[in-house]
């Protein structure tokens, strides 16, 4: 191959096995690290939030949105989940933190809905009140939620 200014390539990973599917990111990237511009057509979210600098977001023929992954993620999906096991029966703090939408137990299990920082000031107000959180986890939405909020085509959770 030549040394060009920009590559297209169009759903190049289509209908490949997973480790097929690796050895060519690795092949886009070293191609983007050489300076070539790399614009990549892909219906694979997560291919697209770790392949690439921008991302243009398509809807009917039309760009709806564009900019980095995580810009995509934080304007138009910046709502995370976290999640964990305690029995600590006093909750009402947690709704009172400005970054918190919704606090809800399922069980021993406890859900917290915000934005960020949630994670970090739930853990630390656990902690505060002698709490240790089990199976604490955060799940972030991805560029997937993204394109599905932005087409309008969201499935029901």
């Amino acid at each position: 191959m030549n040394d060009p200014d920009v590559v297209f390539l169009d759903e190049m990973t289509t209908g490949l096995d997973p480790a097929s599917r690796r050895v060519a990111w690795g092949l886009i990237r070293e191609v983007a690290d050489r300076g070539t511009t790399v614009v990549l057509v892909t219906h694979f979210m997560d291919e697209a939030e770790r392949l690439c600098v921008r991302v243009g977001v398509m809807n009917e023929g039309r760009i709806v949105a564009l900019d980095t992954p995580d810009g995509l993620i934080r304007e138009h999906a910046p709502d995370v989940r976290v999640t964990f096991r305690s029995d600590t029966t006093d909750l009402g703090w947690m709704e009172q933190l400005p970054c918190v939408t919704r606090v809800q137990r399922e069980g021993p299990r406890i859900v917290v809905e915000g934005v960020d920082p949630v994670l970090a000031l739930v853990a630390a107000g656990l902690v505060e009140r002698g709490k240790t959180p089990v199976g604490l986890r955060a799940e972030q939405r991805s560029l997937e939620d993204v394109f599905l909020r932005l087409t309008g085509r969201e499935a029901e959770e």
